[in-house]
C-alpha cells in the first residue's frame, strides 16, 4: 500500500467529526484523540506498520513455502509439536528473510516522511523535525538552507549504511558458530 494512500485513509479514521471510529467510540463514552500529544506517535507507527505489513507478509509467506516438507515431517516424527517446529525448525530456515525484512523496516523507518508530513497538516503535535527526512525537507524548502539539507542527507545516508552494516555483521556473527559446528 503506498504510504500516501494509507496516510489519507488513517487520517480520515483519526479525524474527529469525520471518523466513524471516533464517533462509535464516542457513543460508548470513550474519548480518544488519535492526533493528541500522547497518541500521535502511536498513530504514525500504526500507519507505517499497516502500509508495510503486506509486503513483509509476502516475504515471510514465500520463505515459509520454501521450507522443505521433509524437514517439517522429520520434526513431527521426532516428536516436535507445532510450536517447537515453528521456533526450532522453521525460524532458523527463514532467518535470512527475517533479517531482510528487519533491514528494510529499519531503512523505511529512517526515511519516514509521507505519513508524518500528511498528519502534520491535521495536527500541530507533529513538528517539521519529527523525522530525519522531514528535517531535511524543512531545511531545504522552508528555510532555503540547501547546504544544511545536503549535509543532513549525507548524515542520514551514513547512518543508514552504518546501521545496515551493523545488522548484517550482527546476523553473520550469530550464524558463525552454526557453520563452525558443521
Amino acid at each position: 500500500m503506498p504510504g500516501i494512500i494509507a496516510a489519507v485513509i488513517w487520517l480520515y479514521l483519526y479525524t474527529p467529526g469525520l471518523s466513524p471510529v471516533v464517533d462509535l467510540l464516542g457513543k460508548a463514552d470513550i474519548t480518544i484523540d488519535f492526533l493528541g500529544v500522547h497518541t500521535v506517535v502511536p498513530s504514525i507507527v500504526n500507519i507505517a506498520l499497516w502500509s508495510n505489513l503486506g509486503y513483509n507478509m509476502v516475504v515471510f509467506y514465500a520463505a515459509l513455502q520454501a521450507v522443505p516438507r521433509e524437514v517439517i515431517e522429520a520434526s513431527v516424527v521426532d516428536g516436535a509439536g507445532p510450536v517447537r517446529t515453528a521456533l526450532q525448525v522453521k525460524t532458523p530456515l527463514v532467518r535470512s528473510s527475517i533479517v531482510m525484512v528487519a533491514m528494510f523496516t529499519l531503512i523505511f523507518a529512517l526515511q519516514l516522511f509521507t505519513e508524518p508530513m500528511l498528519l502534520s497538516q491535521a495536527t500541530p503535535m507533529i513538528s517539521s523535525r519529527f523525522s530525519p527526512s522531514m528535517y531535511i525537507y524543512d531545511a531545504a524548502f522552508t528555510r532555503n538552507n540547501y547546504g544544511l539539507a545536503a549535509a543532513a542527507s549525507v548524515v542520514l545516508l551514513v547512518c543508514t549504511i552504518a546501521l545496515s552494516y551493523g545488522v548484517t555483521r550482527w546476523t553473520n556473527r550469530a550464524n558463525a558458530p552454526e557453520e563452525d559446528a558443521r
